[in-house]
């Protein structure tokens, strides 16, 4: 068919030559001219970067612009000498009068290309629909073209009722959504920010949002990529944790002044067992802070696993804890599991890694009746103690509102420094009563 149409002598007027390295039209011209190559090899350029080869005889070229009345969106530039039938715009019509042939090629070759796109089209979504960010694509007019599954059940509405629909009405202050990107459009710094997001039946969402400008070879706007994620626990937990911190701080000072003169006032102030019976209860109510501050504060760390929550919480407590002589050689947070989630030394100069992920599971945690606390007492094979090294650990249930149990909170005992502040022995943390 294609042969017949070549071989037309009427066609003569529409051959056009080009040399090798020589330029039939560049990206964003106006022309609209339609070219059916005969022989050679042409680049098909975006910018400096060739994106494909037209080498096929009979290919079309050139006729989006025609049918679409734009610009050029590609440069098309001879690799070696090339034969084609160049259609000016204003004969098109003529042309396909004259050779109706030549419209069923063009026919057949667009049905390709679509063909070929819309495998591309699905590739690419079936590509975001892996990622684990919610992808939303719009247009230069801030129009919704297309959404993976995550943005669907992140923003609660189906990707196919969005379509063409202003993404702005998907957050609760549409015009800082506005500014963000008017801010991102124009490169200022800013490419990331945490906005709210009204989802359907979930109530506001914070929403991670960073995106990616899309600009065509000219560098215009041509539209946006945005990746979602979901924050809005994570910044709960923060604003928790520094409202902890902020009354943490001034609460452990005050407690350590409050037991300081309580455990150094009372014995010269009182006679025999009642003193040393004064400093017994005292390092236990101590003990009993400590625990029931930390418990108040660990609680969300561990149902969320976070891990770098717990260990700036049990961080701050050893902090509070310098200049005051705490009897603590370590703090311990163990899971459900009984493993070691995170840990705390109070010697800056002794490292806990060793201890991340260790195991307590073998060990038998006997309370005393209903109380919360149990006393380990653990020997630990160490250089210089092939027999083991005695440990003594006070461990504390861990539950949540529910009563669901949730993890462990241990106190490793320094029992030199606890008899010597304190003249408490390993005895007497068993008979210790504490709330739960």
């Amino acid at each position: 068919m294609l042969e017949y149409i070549l071989n037309n002598p009427n066609l003569k007027k529409y051959l056009a030559e080009y040399e090798e390295g020589q330029t039939l039209f560049l990206e964003s011209d106006d022309s609209q001219d339609l070219y059916i190559l005969l022989s050679g090899t042409l680049d098909v350029l975006k910018g400096r970067r060739k994106i494909t080869v037209i080498d096929e005889k009979g290919s079309v070229f050139g006729e989006m612009s025609f049918l679409l009345g734009e610009k050029r969106s590609a440069t098309i530039k001879a690799v070696s000498s090339v034969k084609t039938i160049r259609i000016p715009k204003d004969e098109i019509p003529r042309f396909f009068n004259e050779f109706p042939e030549v419209v069923k090629v063009l026919a057949r070759f667009l049905a390709q290309r679509l063909k070929e796109t819309s495998q591309i089209v699905f590739g690419m979504k079936e590509i975001c629909d892996q990622l684990p960010d919610a992808v939303m694509i719009t247009d230069e007019e801030g129009k919704i073209l297309s959404w993976n599954r995550n943005a669907e059940r992140l923003y609660g509405r189906e990707g196919d009722a969005m379509y063409l629909q202003p993404s702005e009405d998907i957050y609760e202050n549409p015009s800082q959504y506005r500014e963000f990107i008017q801010d991102v459009v124009s490169k200022l710094s800013v490419t990331e920010k945490v906005l709210s997001v009204k989802h359907p039946t979930e109530g506001l969402r914070q929403i991670s949002t960073s995106t990616t400008v899309m600009y065509d070879a000219q560098q215009n706007f041509q539209g946006i990529l945005s990746l979602g994620r979901d924050v809005t626990k994570i910044l709960s937990m923060e604003k928790k944790y520094r409202r902890i911190k902020k009354w943490f701080i001034p609460l452990l000072i005050a407690l350590g002044i409050l037991f300081s003169g309580l455990f150094w006032g009372y014995p010269h102030l009182s006679k025999g067992f009642k003193a040393m019976d004064a400093q017994k209860v005292g390092f236990r109510d101590r003990v009993a802070v400590d625990y029931h501050i930390l418990k108040s504060s660990l609680i969300s760390p561990l149902e969320t696993e976070d891990r770098k929550g717990a260990l700036e919480i049990l961080t701050g407590c050893v902090d509070m804890q310098k200049g005051i002589q705490a009897p603590y050689k370590e703090i311990i947070l163990l899971d459900k599991e009984k493993k070691v989630f995170e840990a705390v030394s109070m010697n800056s100069a002794v490292s806990v890694e060793e201890s991340l992920g260790a195991s307590y599971s073998g060990i038998n945690f006997d309370k005393n009746g209903d109380s919360p606390y149990a006393v380990l007492t653990l020997y630990r094979a160490k250089q210089g103690h092939p027999m083991g090294q005695k440990d003594t650990e006070m461990a504390f249930e861990l539950r949540n509102d529910g009563g669901k149990l949730l993890g462990w909170l241990l106190f490793k005992i320094d029992m030199d420094k606890l008899k010597e502040q304190y003249n408490v022995e390993e005895s007497d943390l068993k008979k210790f009563q504490f709330e739960r």
